[in-house]
């Protein structure tokens, strides 16, 4: 509802200025700003560090009540906007199984975050084999 409001006002504000090309843009809910960081930073760097960043930044969706399917589907999606085509059906077919599995588990975080640490290992093998 609060997305549909959001969507109406700028809707209105796009119509009064229709001139200006800059603001004719959908703008995205905050969670999915987070969780394209949260892609990001999982991207730039595969450490125990930011494993451990990652997992504050999960929880912090989770607590905010963004179901764990919904970060997963998007969570995905934005990796794959950012890694090579040939890292693609790999990074599917293990977003596929963590996703069953969180769906049969308690705790989602759990394979939230172990689905993080699988395409941080795959990446990071994948950038030592092509860049040597």
């Amino acid at each position: 509802l609060l997305m549909l409001q959001v969507s109406s006002t700028e809707s209105n504000r796009l119509i009064m200025n229709a001139n200006d090309n800059n603001k004719n843009r959908i703008k995205q809910a905050p969670w999915q700003l987070f969780i394209d960081e949260l892609a990001r930073i999982v991207v730039e760097e595969q450490s125990p560090a930011r494993l451990l960043l990652a997992r504050q930044k999960l929880y912090e969706l989770l607590a905010n009540c963004i179901p764990p399917d919904v970060i997963f589907e998007r969570l995905t999606m934005s990796l794959m906007e950012n890694i090579d085509d040939s890292l693609r059906p790999k990074l599917a077919r293990w977003a596929a199984y963590h996703e069953h599995r969180m769906q049969i588990g308690a705790k989602p975080i759990i394979h939230l975050e172990a689905f993080l640490a699988r395409f941080m290992h795959i990446y990071k093998k994948w950038q030592t084999e092509f860049f040597g």
